[in-house]
């Protein structure tokens, strides 16, 4: 079990959402899962989330179906 949980809600964020997750993977530290969380976004921020994931498996994608807000978000990754 990693030692840290590192948690993003997504909303529409599909303009900074590569850079904001390469942010993250690309730190020093690297013994965490990073749990993201699409809350039903009309944009391709899933697809963005889900490329990620494929490629590192400290990535775990969630999706809500339906829009729920930002701290429904960070509930969810916490559960």
């Amino acid at each position: 079990m990693p030692e840290v949980s590192v948690i993003m809600p997504v909303y529409n964020g599909e303009t900074w959402l590569e850079d904001a997750i390469a942010s993250v993977l690309n730190q020093s530290y690297g013994d965490f899962e990073f749990i993201v969380v699409n809350d039903a976004s009309q944009d391709r921020s899933s697809h963005i989330i889900r490329k990620f994931a494929e490629r590192d498996p400290r990535v775990v994608a969630v999706d809500h179906e339906v829009n729920r807000g930002a701290a429904a978000a960070r509930n969810t990754a916490i559960r």
